[in-house]
């Protein structure tokens, strides 16, 4: 997108609104003249001015003319690949650059005359013979100082943060004995060089009990009964002799025969 004049007038003025604007191999958006005046440039953007592969915005003026001026709004500036936004001048004053954004990448003001020649991201207001041009970049992002908090400058004595024990008491001490498997560096990979040991004294956990001899009981032998009788309440019930003599043997009708 170019506008330009060939003689000694000035160039003309572009004002373009956009979404995004993307330059790419060599993609110019120029106000240039040979003689005259440089044209203005204003760009306002809304997410994303992209140049890459050498591309350019210029208002650059040969002869004695001034260059232009060009004003950039756009949230991220992005140029790579030998891409420059430029506004020089031979004769005449270098133009001006107004650029305001919340980050601008790769891109950086450098006073040369030759930002084509150069191979780097130039934003460049120079002027051959005259009076260099301004460049004024605001930056609106967010300010990283704005949530830090000033410390204060007395330093507390350490000597006085560690309560002492008193001299006499022996009893307590302090064992380093490593990381426990743990490797010095994150990296690494865990070793077993070191076991673990229990050094508890265990007498503090047996109990003695006295033993106790276990006697066996004699189970009990059921009696028949060989009798009955009224207990105290009137209730009948069956009573057995007490007595270890044998039961004599049951009588038959052989037996009675045989006597």
């Amino acid at each position: 997108m170019t506008v330009a004049h060939l003689g000694t007038g000035n160039a003309g003025n572009l004002n373009i609104q956009a979404r995004e604007i993307y330059l790419d191999n060599q993609g110019q958006i120029t106000a240039a003249t040979l003689s005259g005046g440089g044209g203005n440039i204003d760009l306002q953007i809304a997410n994303l001015l992209m140049l890459r592969n050498a591309s350019l915005i210029n208002t650059e003026a040969q002869g004695t003319g001034n260059g232009g001026n060009i004003a950039i709004n756009s949230p991220i500036i992005l140029g790579l690949e030998n891409s420059d936004i430029i506004a020089n001048a031979v004769g005449g004053r270098g133009g001006n650059i107004n650029i305001t954004t919340q980050g601008i990448i790769s891109l950086e003001f450098r006073n040369t005359l030759t930002p084509r020649e150069d191979l780097t991201n130039d934003i460049t207001a120079s002027s051959q013979f005259n009076v260099n041009g301004s460049v004024q970049i605001n930056n609106i992002g967010v300010d990283t100082n704005s949530g830090l908090v000033e410390l204060p400058e007395n330093v507390k004595d350490t000597s006085q943060q560690i309560a002492r024990g008193c001299s006499t008491d022996t009893g307590s001490s302090f064992v380093a004995t490593g990381r426990g498997g743990v490797p010095q560096n994150p990296t690494q990979q865990m070793r077993s060089d070191r076991t673990w040991s229990d050094i508890r004294d265990i007498s503090a956990f047996h109990t003695n009990q006295s033993a106790q001899a276990q006697i066996p009981t004699t189970p009990q032998v059921l009696v028949q009964a060989t009798g009955w009788g009224r207990n105290a309440n009137g209730k009948i019930e069956l009573v057995a002799a007490n007595t270890n003599s044998p039961m004599p043997p049951t009588l038959t009708c052989a037996a009675a025969t045989q006597n």
